[in-house]
């Protein structure tokens, strides 16, 4: 007979069914949406391309790039792959991930099939010429960043959202001053601005509401219905209302004339900033100062390095000569560099994406216990000690109201006998437990004792009338009572001396 499925796929999807939650994923991904939001605004003005129209780095590969460092590792710890199938897969996954980005990235003008935007690679990562528009060791800091993102996102829950919206919300706002104070008015970033605002506010609130809607599946314990989605889909609804009309409030033409408003305060900062570089310069020029004039005085002979400077009068593409030939490294020495730093990047984030996640709300779900029993061993200590001091202390007597009225002498009488009853039992081994009616004690005692089963049922049952009636007992009652207890006299219990 033929194995319908050999390797086991059918099996490894159902079991990844069981073990993912969709509404889980769609929170993290909800997550990774708003920030590459973020991270475009920031990317836009740190990383465009070097010549016009100085395009913003692409948020696309952003989103990408975060969710591949994501989903991949918790992928492949759901399959339980570990050790070195675990590394190499997620080796090979970084490196797909970089040579994505760089092609993107720095070389988005030329082919795929082509081998030149390779060869640019290589050369711009050890420091030579290459036709990149973003320099690709600027990549590399990308996606070592996105993969560091990948390992430390903390868990998808409501929590997570409310922490994004809370300080995504600042973070964008410190995005969009960048945008406006250090990129050039021709920037395509600053066409983005408005769609990035959208898009963070949108998936961010769509995280809130999947993250509700998962928790109120597992309060109900049960698949959701249509309603709950109507309570889902409502304020997602509303908030994209919200941000497109924020989007259009801070336009370009709104903005701007918020940064005119604030030019006479930037200004201002300006001023400040280069008397303060002037100040540093004065107070280089005066401690520089006297050694060059020690030096000038006294002189301290040729130095073998002075030899090869450029003399006075030699043009500056002379001195740019020299320190291009003192700064000269072989390109066999600059490949090992680079291979060294790409491998230690790389080696460093597998072993950190590798290492085993914190268990999420651990200090919820967990119970912590001591291997030593303390409690159980103070107490144990602990309660000889208050019985000795209680049978030390003199106890009062409760019967102490009824003595002294010659009316109720035979409740008193009925009371003592079922209390010579207790501690009879319990010298022969059955105390009357705590919360135990009488009745139930009376049971025990038969059962134990059948042969006194009838003294006992007597003497119970006329102290529950004498104990809890509003009228003393009758004679009758306490004759009863007596003959019963002398009846118990004649036989033999454990304990009895």
């Amino acid at each position: 007979m033929i194995a319908r499925d050999p390797l086991g796929l059918a099996a490894m999807v159902n079991d990844l069914r069981v073990r993912l939650d969709w509404r889980e994923e769609a929170v993290a991904l909800a997550l990774i949406v708003a920030e590459s939001a973020i991270l475009y605004l920031y990317l836009g003005v740190i990383l465009p391309e070097i010549s016009p129209p100085y395009a913003a780095f692409p948020g696309w590969l952003i989103a990408v790039l975060l969710a591949v460092a994501y989903f991949v590792p918790r992928l492949l710890t759901e399959l339980r792959l570990w050790g070195a199938h675990f590394e190499v897969m997620l080796a090979l996954t970084l490196i797909a991930s970089l040579l994505l980005a760089l092609k993107v990235a720095a070389f988005p003008g030329m082919s795929w099939l082509s081998t030149g935007w390779l060869q640019g690679a290589i050369d711009g990562l050890i420091l030579r010429p290459n036709p990149s528009v973003r320099p690709p060791w600027a990549i590399v800091a990308v996606v070592a960043y996105a993969w560091w993102r990948g390992r430390s996102r903390a868990e998808p829950m409501l929590e997570t959202t409310y922490q994004m919206l809370r300080w995504g919300t600042v973070a964008a706002a410190g995005g969009l001053l960048l945008v406006l104070v250090a990129s050039p008015s021709e920037a395509p970033i600053r066409d983005g601005m408005a769609g990035a605002v959208v898009i963070y506010f949108v998936a961010g609130l769509m995280a809130v509401g999947v993250a509700r809607f998962r928790l109120e599946g597992l309060r109900s314990g049960a698949p959701l219905g249509p309603p709950w989605l109507a309570t889902f889909a409502v304020p997602i609804a509303g908030i994209v209302i919200i941000a497109v009309l924020a989007a259009g409030i801070f336009s370009r033409s709104f903005l701007d004339t918020l940064l005119t408003a604030l030019g006479p305060l930037l200004w201002l900062l300006g001023v400040v900033v280069r008397a303060l570089v002037l100040l540093i310069a004065l107070l280089a020029f005066l401690i520089i100062a006297p050694v060059l004039w020690l030096m000038e005085r006294y002189g301290f002979g040729a130095l073998p390095l002075l030899e090869h400077l450029p003399r006075a009068g030699n043009p500056l593409d002379q001195l740019d000569r020299f320190a291009r030939q003192s700064l000269h490294v072989a390109d066999p020495a600059r490949y090992l560099i680079a291979g060294i730093v790409l491998t230690l990047v790389g080696s460093a984030l597998i072993r950190y994406a590798y290492r085993r996640r914190r268990r999420w709300r651990a200090g919820a779900l967990e119970r912590r216990e001591s291997v030593f029993a303390w409690e159980e061993a103070v107490g144990g200590l602990a309660r000889p000690l208050l019985h000795v001091l209680r049978r030390a202390r003199p106890r009062g007597d409760p019967l102490a109201a009824l003595r002294g009225d010659p009316r109720w002498a035979h409740t008193v009488a009925i009371r003592e006998t079922y209390i010579r009853l207790l501690r009879r039992g319990a010298r022969a081994g059955l105390p009357r437990p705590d919360g135990a009616t009488p009745a139930e004690h009376a049971r025990r005692l038969a059962a134990r004792f059948p042969t006194d089963a009838d003294p006992i049922i007597t003497i119970t049952t006329h102290y529950e009338a004498a104990r809890y009636q509003a009228t003393p007992a009758t004679p009758d009652a306490a004759a009863a009572v007596h003959a019963a207890w002398e009846a118990l006299d004649q036989s033999q219990w454990d304990g009895d001396a």
